[in-house]
């Protein structure tokens, strides 16, 4: 189960303060506004010298610009091949947003015990356009596979979390299963268990090179399966291919059973290019007091569910009324303004509950449903006794990663399949996946096998 009221920033930085985590107890609904907006949207929602809470300071950011159009490349160097871009927007790619740049990157590498030398960053034109270029500093580590930065900056502050730790002498001391987990766990350039990863230890690496040898390996393998070196939820940007979708003309149905009462119904098929098709139920009046997603948005949510999870959902049910059991939820949770936001089980009905507030955006949406069909998914597919058959694969793989994908993942072990089912429709064929694979292969392994 999804609910709204449950959820948790990640740090910010950069002129727009980049995606906060977010969301629900089989997750949370509410994501940030900056969540998964290009960098033009962000930036245009949020001054460079307003940081997000929890962002780390690094000073007073620059005053915002008037709009403006695109910045001319006027007498600005090509982009060299070899430099990374730090930004391409119009409105900071000008030599007045230089040292402000340069301070994100300095705070970044500097925390990882790096020279804080930043002159390899300049203004350089591709094509009719200005950038902020860097030339990457053989000082911080290896150079990043990632060559477009990030708001947040985090394959500059992976390659240098790196680069730190390698520079530890009790690194060697390390066993070697360890030091790959590690490099896989910092190392990683664009996901967010690595990020927080990262930001669970930077506090502790400040003064580490000068404990004993075994203290720095105890700081650093104290990170591998910790709960707080984990985000809330595996809420990546969900950027797998989706299948393609049709929706038919509705059906009237009177006197539809829905959760918690029954109503006149408008009942719709979505025909996908997989094969696969469900019905979407919608109410024929819905309350105009609640916040209610559409059935062209419940159609799209499901398009980049995995085709064999999306093959299990018979229904996906637009609740008339709020979950009449947030009642129990909010005394089992003890959470007094709980609300759900999307349940599944192993029926194959798939409701998402109505808000008097708002509704999660189009990827929180996306993701959650992909988490909820995953519990469907697994308990068709291994039954409801965790304890028994495939779970227990699972959970022998689990015990071979060391590390979840999740906070929200530790809980159970029904909560490690939705949530790491997140990540793999989320993330793969792109190279985020590619991390993730490094850092939790056995059970993608496992994924990648039962879903294809």
């Amino acid at each position: 189960m999804h609910r709204l009221n449950e959820q948790k920033q990640t740090p910010s930085s950069g002129p727009a303060a980049a995606a906060t985590d977010a969301t629900s107890r089989s997750r949370s609904r509410s994501r940030s506004a900056l969540a998964g907006k290009a960098f033009a949207e962000q930036e245009a929602m949020l001054s460079p010298d307003a940081p997000a809470p929890g962002q780390q300071a690094s000073g007073s950011g620059p005053a915002r610009p008037a709009p403006a159009g695109p910045a001319a490349a006027q007498g600005a160097p090509p982009l060299a091949a070899s430099a990374l871009v730090v930004s391409r927007d119009p409105q900071y790619a000008r030599p007045a947003f230089l040292s402000w740049f340069g301070q994100q990157i300095s705070d970044k590498v500097s925390s990882w015990g790096r020279a804080a030398d930043t002159s390899g960053l300049s203004i350089a034109s591709d094509g009719p356009n200005q950038v902020v270029a860097l030339n990457w500093n053989a000082a911080w580590g290896a150079k990043p596979v990632t060559r477009e930065l990030d708001p947040m900056l985090r394959p500059v502050d992976a390659q240098a979390a790196l680069a730190g730790v390698h520079a530890l002498k009790g690194w060697g001391t390390a066993a070697a299963e360890a030091r790959g987990t590690l490099d896989a766990l910092l190392g990683g350039e664009t996901n967010l268990l690595s990020e927080a990863a990262r930001n669970a230890l930077r506090p502790k690496f400040a003064g580490l090179d000068a404990k004993p040898e075994a203290e720095q390996v105890a700081t650093l393998e104290g990170i591998v399966g910790a709960k707080d070196a984990t985000p809330y939820l595996a809420d990546e940007r969900v950027e797998s291919e989706p299948a393609r979708v049709s929706v038919s003309a509705p059906a009237e149905r009177a006197g539809y059973a829905f959760s918690g009462g029954a109503a006149d119904a408008l009942v719709y098929t979505a025909t996908y290019t997989d094969g696969v098709t469900l019905e979407i139920v919608a109410p024929k009046a819905p309350d105009p007091a609640l916040h209610q997603h559409s059935v062209t948005e419940a159609a799209d949510a499901a398009r980049y569910v995995p085709t064999k999870s999306r093959a299990v959902i018979k229904t996906v049910l637009l609740n008339t009324q709020v979950n009449p059991d947030d009642a129990y939820w909010a005394v089992e949770y003890n959470t007094p303004d709980f609300h759900s936001y999307m349940t599944a089980g192993a029926s194959g009905v798939v409701t998402i509950y109505p808000d008097k507030v708002t509704q999660p955006d189009a990827n929180g949406m996306r993701g959650s449903m992909i988490h909820e069909t995953g519990h469907t998914w697994s308990y068709q597919q291994w039954g409801n006794d965790t304890a028994q058959g495939k779970w227990l694969v699972w959970k022998d793989a689990a015990a071979k990663d060391r590390v979840s994908v999740s906070g929200y993942a530790m809980n159970d072990i029904a909560e490690d399949v939705a949530e790491t089912v997140r990540v793999y429709g989320s993330t793969k064929g792109k190279p985020k996946y590619d991390e993730y694979k490094a850092m939790i292969p056995n059970r993608l392994t496992i994924l990648e096998r039962e879903l294809g």
